[in-house]
């Protein structure tokens, strides 16, 4: 009787330890999340007090520093003259890391389970199950549910062409764009889920995007220039290609 009271004891403990670990992390998570929003703000605010620069001048801009990195790396000889440079692309990494944060979900610690503060009676849901898909599935759609996996993301676009490309892909792609794009991953989940490093999968992101806007670009250039009705994702699209340079 004794033994058994000690491991009751022993699972309640557990349970109230694992319990406070997510809540923490919970805490943690939203802390996170915060912090992140107030940042946005402030460079938003800052944004509209300044008046927006020219795209030709952003461009011109980015060129220059490129041109003076590649002539501070030809010029290095000395290890303070190579610290210098690492310096510099540090710099460009952070502010790289910075913009690309605001786009993913930060995970702190151990991943919430999906029944985590949900009610016993069923009547309050945890926001984990407001996604598009668990509003879908409620609705008694399962048709994307069906697809959801990284093999067959080219199940989850309606436009051909685009399912095209992404069929065209291969499976690392697939993957790192499944769980980037669907499932808001951060990079460095992603790099934990395949044994590489954070830097690595950043990488293959910049690669990946590239190689689809490449593809994707004439195909809806070709359909503004026909008359061709586009989204407004597809509008916004084809004026930052054109707006970088990269449209023709």
């Amino acid at each position: 009787m004794v033994e058994w009271e000690n491991e009751l004891s022993d699972e309640y403990e557990q349970q109230e330890e694992l319990s406070d670990r997510l809540q923490k992390s919970l805490a943690l998570e939203r802390e996170e999340a915060l912090a992140l929003e107030l940042e946005r703000d402030e460079e938003r605010a800052v944004r509209e007090q300044t008046p927006p620069e020219p795209p030709e001048r952003k461009r011109l801009k980015r060129e220059i520093e490129r041109e003076a990195l590649a002539r501070l790396e030809s010029a290095a000889r000395t290890v303070s003259d190579w610290q210098r440079v690492i310096a510099w692309w540090d710099r460009l990494d952070e502010n790289r890391e910075r913009r690309e944060r605001y786009h993913e979900i930060s995970r702190s610690g151990d991943d919430l389970p999906i029944d985590f503060d949900a009610k016993e009676d069923g009547l309050r849901f945890p926001d984990t199950t407001n996604t598009v898909l668990d509003k879908q599935v409620q609705k008694g759609d399962f048709i994307e549910s069906l697809f959801n996996c990284p093999y067959d993301i080219h199940e989850l676009v309606t436009d051909p062409f685009l399912s095209k490309v992404l069929y065209d892909l291969s499976l690392d792609h697939k993957e790192i764009l499944y769980f980037s794009a669907v499932r808001q991953f951060s990079s460095q989940k992603i790099a934990d889920l395949r044994g590489q490093t954070d830097r690595n999968i950043r990488k293959v992101k910049k690669t990946l995007l590239g190689k689809i806007h490449k593809k994707i670009l004439p195909y809806l250039r070709s359909r503004a220039e026909r008359g061709l009705p586009l989204t407004l994702e597809e509008r916004s699209f084809l004026m930052r290609m054109k707006g970088s340079g990269l449209d023709g």
